[in-house]
């Protein structure tokens, strides 16, 4: 499909080479568990603090050091190799950051590109060292192949206190939930792949917003780091996930499993524009279900630290919402939850 693209003397398309974008082309959560279950890794260890089922591994070096690694790759899902890169970095540090690990971030880049995509590779390269930089990171190196669907992410590293690590199992009922970026990621940078002259008009007059706008905003919110947000909530916290392919309803399906309760959600911010376009594509973004791309932080807090929580986030300017609460039952809910349209 992109080859084809390529020489019909059209402009490159990073998106064209793959029939699945971002997070979207995770193995799905059933397949996964099926998977594991399969090669009988169950994640059980003496040498971890904890790993197989949570966002990243940890291992206690010394008793007040820890070493978090993660692994986290993509297919394209914005056609500008640098704004590719950048997305690239910050979805798969915030595997770490999840945790609460920000310290010492290093990355060994994992780039594939097909013969006709190399040119790209120095800008998907140029965006994810820009944005570690300012995450605090670098790229310690890496390893490139060619590969008929392109991909770029990372194995990260990160350090923090092994006693302050979050994971998806601490969550305790009566806790609030907060969200860290809006959703929609999918929908969104789904408008902008509809080629077809007939359903460009359908999809256009769906929302009222311009379609770039929609795509724009996207793209700022997945180059946002999680960084912040972790720093913010990390003393308060009592679990922590980010959101990514799984979709809201199925990182909450983790930690109500993980954390043995029951999760209630009540509110869903979203990217102005995108409830609409997911209701034209069948993405499921109001039933908490649609693919989210380097998505926010889903955090557990307990009510006594509410306000400490949101008093750091407004001081370092993170947006947040509240989505919900933890409860005694088991599973996930959402009862005609509110949707919030927002714009930036």
């Amino acid at each position: 499909m992109g080859r084809d693209a390529a020489t019909d003397g059209g402009p490159t398309r990073l998106t064209e080479y793959t029939e699945l974008h971002g997070c979207s082309c995770k193995v799905g959560q059933s397949d996964l568990d099926s998977l594991l279950a399969d090669a009988g890794l169950t994640g059980d260890s003496d040498q971890l603090l904890f790993g197989i089922g949570e966002d990243a591994a940890a291992r206690r070096l010394t008793d007040d050091l820890a070493l978090v690694s993660t692994v986290d790759f993509f297919t394209p899902i914005v056609d500008d190799p640098y704004d590719f890169g950048r997305i690239a970095a910050c979805n798969a540090a915030s595997d770490a950051f999840a945790t609460g690990a920000v310290e010492n971030l290093d990355c060994l880049v994992v780039l594939g590109l097909p013969r006709e995509l190399t040119d790209s590779a120095a800008g998907i390269l140029a965006g994810m060292a820009d944005t570690l930089g300012a995450m605090g990171g670098v790229i310690a190196g890496g390893h490139t192949i060619m590969s008929p669907w392109p991909f770029a992410g990372g194995a990260l590293s990160a350090t923090a206190d092994p006693d302050a690590l979050l994971t998806s199992q601490g969550a305790d009922p009566g806790d609030h939930l907060y969200l860290t970026k809006p959703l929609g990621t999918q929908p969104a940078m789904g408008a902008t792949r509809v080629t077809d002259e007939q359903f460009v008009g359908t999809v256009t007059d769906a929302t009222d917003r311009p379609l770039d706008r929609i795509a724009s905003e996207a793209v700022a919110w997945m180059t946002t780091s999680n960084r912040d947000a972790a720093l913010a909530c990390r003393d308060y916290a009592t679990a922590a996930t980010d959101i990514t392919g799984f979709g809201l309803a199925g990182q909450s399906r983790v930690v109500a499993a993980r954390s043995n309760v029951g999760i209630e959600l009540t509110h869903l911010p979203v990217i102005a524009g995108t409830s609409a376009l997911s209701s034209l594509f069948g993405y499921g973004l109001l039933d908490g279900e649609s693919a989210e791309t380097s998505g926010g932080l889903l955090v557990s807090v307990p009510p006594a630290a509410t306000d400490g929580v949101e008093s750091k986030l407004d001081d370092a300017d993170v947006f947040y919402r509240a989505v919900g609460r933890v409860t005694a039952g088991r599973g996930v809910t959402l009862d005609d939850p509110t949707i919030e349209e927002v714009s930036r």
